[in-house]
């Protein structure tokens, strides 16, 4: 009879072991995932810059979290967040445009469901 009892337990324990797993794993993926989708270089070589999406797109047409990193060499120099909104489809790099000029870069983020969106980014980190 202990036996027994004690296989249920383990049985329980073990899918209440899984299912926590699968949910902290669907979790991270859904909202915290970072995924490069594009990456632009400066004309001079000398800075990058990078298009992240962060997550999936909230379900079924939300919006998508991304981030924009501008570094020069192998040192960050500014990141900003936004929200895309593009009628629940992933960040990806249909949905912007860059501009570089002598100190800044200029970025066009395009979604369905919104107007476009400028954002600069000064090299200084300004």
């Amino acid at each position: 009879m202990k036996t027994f009892i004690k296989i249920i337990l383990c049985i329980v324990g073990s899918m209440i072991t899984l299912i926590i797993v699968f949910w902290f794993s669907f979790s991270y993926v859904t909202n915290y995932r970072k995924t490069t989708c594009d990456t632009s270089i400066s004309p001079d070589g000398k800075y990058k810059l990078i298009l992240q999406a962060i997550g999936e797109p909230d379900w079924p047409f939300g919006s998508a979290s991304g981030r924009l990193i501008l570094k020069e060499d192998k040192n960050k120099i500014s990141q900003i967040d936004f929200e895309l909104r593009n009628d629940g489809a992933s960040i990806n790099s249909n949905c912007w445009k860059v501009i570089w000029y002598d100190d800044c870069v200029e970025v066009i983020l395009s979604g369905e469901e919104q107007d476009n969106e400028q954002i600069i980014l000064y090299f200084n980190g300004d």
